[in-house]
């Protein structure tokens, strides 16, 4: 009975995900963490899998108790600070599970919904005049990284198979992402496929190049701009950082575009403010939830080592780092980042060592990367709208992969 409504819930959630309006794809995380301890119990192994993000979330959990434990009772939390606790729960309960079902023709039936009915809502759009598209969600970003995991999942279906009909689907979510003008969702999509064929020409180590390569730029950038953000914007006479970011923009850059203000903003605002709360406590972090509690207010029992920010009021709201490995680091220091990419590259290992069902294996290649390179100008590897598509489908697969060893017998990766 856990079995069929723990998966009944995902394949709902996962149909669900084409909206942020109403709340249908959080309904598997619910449902995950009501049965997980009746889950986990009796239980012999733990997939590698679980294991790192089993420890991650409890890590997180000790962070958010230390720093601000009312945060658990406020809805908000869960919405903003903590959307991480809601996109990832499914993957702590559906990887011990097994079902024989036809995967392929579920995720047929979600992409074939999912075009119509934004097909719909475009047109709606259109008609309206509206300038940028963002679906059934609340932001643009939102809609973009959504559609750019849905249109990846349209691109592997036509090189699977290269008819008029899946030709059609992929030119229509091509443009339903390009329409909400998300460049960083483009990105991620170009990047991912991109990823797929570089494991297939055997050309992975050009992947660990790339990232490798991004890292560097940013580090660079921020080499030049965090001493501006400490001078300007944090450290000056008025406590309102947002305030005092709009008025050094104004008087070096003068009127901006709001998509150029989006590159500025990470660049002398966001990122600096997580890379400042890492200097502060490099190991631990100051606190899960604590990056946009603004102005930092720094208590330093260990200066350098160890430090919380005191900041009396507390808000949940997106004014994250825009850059998820930076915002992990800023929150939860090394050892948060390091437990979260350890997981992280536990389902990338997890996904080239099962080739069941190669179509969609290979979609989520392509979202996994997609994911890992939206997260560098976004904070979008927690956001729900973003994550939860490739979360449920990849505890889904999970589930059909299981049935599969389980037929011939095959010993399940464990730790």
């Amino acid at each position: 009975m856990q079995r069929q409504l723990i998966i009944a819930a995902s394949i709902l959630g996962l149909f669900g995900t084409m909206t942020n309006i109403l709340f249908i794809s959080p309904l598997p995380s619910l449902v995950a963490a009501l049965l997980f301890p009746f889950i986990l119990i009796n239980r012999r192994y733990l997939p590698k899998t679980v294991f790192w993000l089993l420890l991650f979330f409890l890590f997180a959990g000790i962070s958010t108790l230390l720093y601000h434990p009312a945060s658990f009772t406020q809805f908000g939390f869960y919405r903003y600070d903590g959307n991480f606790f809601i996109s990832y729960l499914p993957l702590l309960v559906l990887p011990f599970l097994s079902l024989k079902f036809n995967i392929n023709k579920l995720f047929r039936y979600f992409l074939y919904l999912s075009t119509g009915v934004n097909l719909i809502v475009y047109s709606i759009n259109v008609l309206q005049r509206k300038d940028a598209f963002s679906g059934l969600f609340l932001s643009t970003n939102g809609a973009g990284g959504y559609y750019s995991i849905v249109t990846s999942l349209a691109f592997i279906y036509f090189l699977e198979k290269k008819s008029y009909k899946n030709l059609i689907i992929l030119f229509l979510n091509i443009v339903f992402l390009y329409a909400t003008y998300s460049r960083g969702s483009i990105l991620g999509l170009v990047v991912g496929l991109s990823c797929l064929f570089l494991i297939y020409f055997r050309k992975s180590y050009l992947i660990a190049c790339l990232l490798v390569a991004l890292s560097a730029i940013q580090i660079y950038i921020l080499i030049d701009t965090y001493p501006v953000y400490k001078k300007h914007i944090m450290n000056s006479r008025d406590a309102n950082i947002y305030r005092n970011y709009e008025i050094f923009v104004q008087q070096h850059y003068g009127f901006v575009s709001t998509k150029y203000n989006n590159v500025l903003v990470r660049m002398y605002e966001t990122w600096p403010r997580a890379v400042d709360c890492f200097f502060h406590s490099p190991l631990v972090g100051t606190g899960f939830g604590s990056l946009n509690d603004v102005p930092f207010v720094f208590n330093d029992p260990i200066p350098g080592v160890f430090s919380t920010n005191k900041q009396k009021e507390k808000v949940y709201n997106d004014s994250h780092a825009h850059h998820s490995f930076l915002h992990f680091l800023g929150e939860q220091g090394i050892i948060g980042l390091v437990l979260f990419i350890l997981f992280w590259y536990s389902v990338y290992k997890f996904l080239l060592r099962n080739g069941q069902e190669p179509t969609v294996r290979d979609f989520l290649l392509v979202s996994f990367f997609n994911l890992t390179v939206m997260s560098f100008t976004e904070h979008r590897i927690t956001a729900p709208s973003n994550a939860l598509p490739f979360v449920l489908a990849l505890s889904l697969y999970y589930v059909f992969v299981n049935y599969q060893k389980k037929q011939v017998n095959i010993t399940p990766n464990t730790v």
